[in-house]
């Protein structure tokens, strides 16, 4: 069985997505010290031989802004489930390049918006990869786990 992908790895499958669909390519930063308290969950769960789970959570303002460029709006007019809805999205699709780079033939579950609005716990290591991601002054904290989190 292959290791999870290193923090430097999730960044650049991340930012793959990021720099086609919007322009803003992450790079990894130590902490997420200086972003905002209030934060966005999603997690997606892949099922099968060898269970994962992604997670994705944004600070409230990079949200906007990643939404924003979703969209094709300004950032004023996004709205709570626009927020969601960008989040979900670029989970299932950065789920899609975990799964790939892995070598995983299983389908993947569907994205879900947990409930909270605090910094999300990444789990517990060793069976967590954890990577907080900066671009600009957006943050983002990326993670994938061995098993389907509950």
């Amino acid at each position: 069985m292959s290791a999870l992908p290193s923090p430097e790895a999730l960044a650049k499958l991340l930012s793959n997505v990021t720099s086609t669909m919007l322009g803003i390519s992450f790079r990894p930063v130590p902490s997420a010290d200086g972003f905002a308290e209030v934060w966005r969950t999603v997690t997606l769960p892949i099922p099968g031989a060898r269970p994962l789970t992604v997670g994705l959570a944004s600070d409230q303002p990079s949200c906007g802004v990643l939404s924003a460029a979703m969209f094709s709006c300004p950032v004023e007019a996004v709205d709570q489930s626009m927020m969601s809805d960008s989040l979900r999205e670029l989970t299932n699709m950065t789920a899609g390049l975990v799964k790939s780079s892995l070598g995983l033939d299983q389908a993947l579950g569907l994205p879900k918006v947990m409930a909270g609005d605090h910094m999300p716990a990444c789990g517990p290591p060793p069976t967590t990869q954890s990577v907080v991601l900066k671009a600009e002054k957006l943050g983002l904290l990326l993670w994938v786990s061995e098993g389907v989190a509950a």
